[in-house]
């Protein structure tokens, strides 16, 4: 269980730490999760997915703050199916978050490949906190089954 805790901070901090080129500079994800939570009560919320890159930035910010607060509520949880469960739902919203922010032409505009290397750290740590869960979801089943008879 402590390496799923250990794994579950390392995938909330490597996405905080995804670079994002905008307008003539950069920022980190972090940045975008900051400034997402003002930008929704002043301008509600607007998405295009045809939009242009830094047009999509507030929403994508928007989604990694939900995704990352399921992940952080997940880690005071007791139930392990409801820890599961929300886990999931967290790593599928920074999924999400960071397939918007990588969706589109990569022939065209450098950013959205920029912006997918820096993101291959927290994919990599998610699908190994994806599968520490279901490996622990098995063994608990397996577990079960073996009581049972």
């Amino acid at each position: 269980m402590k390496n799923i805790k250990k794994i579950k901070l390392y995938t909330i901090l490597f996405h905080s730490f995804i670079i994002i080129g905008a307008g003539h500079g950069i920022g980190i994800m972090l940045f975008f999760d900051y400034l997402s939570i003002p930008s929704l009560f002043k301008n509600g919320i607007k998405y295009n997915l045809y939009a242009e890159y830094q047009d999509r930035l507030m929403l994508v910010g928007l989604i990694s703050v939900i995704g990352k607060i399921i992940l952080i509520l997940s880690l005071f949880l007791n139930s392990n199916k409801i820890k599961s469960f929300t886990t999931l739902i967290g790593i599928i919203l920074l999924w999400i978050s960071v397939y918007f922010l990588t969706s589109g032409n990569w022939l065209y505009d450098w950013l959205y490949v920029f912006t997918f290397l820096t993101s291959i750290p927290f994919l990599i740590a998610s699908i190994k906190l994806i599968s520490l869960i279901l490996k622990n979801q098995q063994i608990k089943k397996w577990n079960i089954n073996v009581n049972k008879k």
